[in-house]
């Protein structure tokens, strides 16, 4: 996601795979995306790509459990976004868990199914101040 490398992406998923994105607490998904490409979870990078500055998502905490050919996932995320306002730059944070349900196919283990659910969100000003570190050696020079 944070590449927006659109082909990478799509060698991650089956061709009839899906990305639904999930909210604590709501029945309902926001959105489910179907198959690999632009019309499909492609366009989650692509957009990404168009509305922030820089992207990091730091993915940690994998369990898996494998039946065959077959297996299931957890993992948890936290995600930073940078976007310009007219306020000058924001932070969006967020913590994600991610369920997944793979298939091993002849190119290896792919994504079937991943399920993103935001568990919360954190919006603050993005600060372009130096680090302690930054002004230590400026100090130093």
């Amino acid at each position: 996601m944070d590449t927006a490398d659109l082909d990478l992406l799509a060698e991650l998923f089956v061709p009839s795979g899906q990305l639904v994105v999930l909210a604590a607490g709501r029945e309902r998904p926001l959105a489910t995306f179907k198959g690999p490409g632009t019309d499909g979870i492609g366009i989650i990078p692509t957009v990404m790509r168009e509305v922030y500055k820089s992207t990091m998502h730091s993915v940690t905490t994998h369990a898996a459990a494998i039946d065959g050919d077959r297996a299931d996932g957890t993992a948890y995320c936290v995600a930073y976004h940078v976007a310009a306002s007219e306020a000058g730059d924001v932070l969006e944070t967020l913590g994600v868990r991610y369920r997944d349900e793979f298939v091993r196919t002849s190119d290896g283990w792919r994504f079937e199914q991943r399920f993103v659910t935001r568990l919360w969100t954190h919006v603050a000003p993005a600060s372009r101040a130096p680090l302690t570190i930054d002004l230590a050696i400026a100090a130093r020079r």
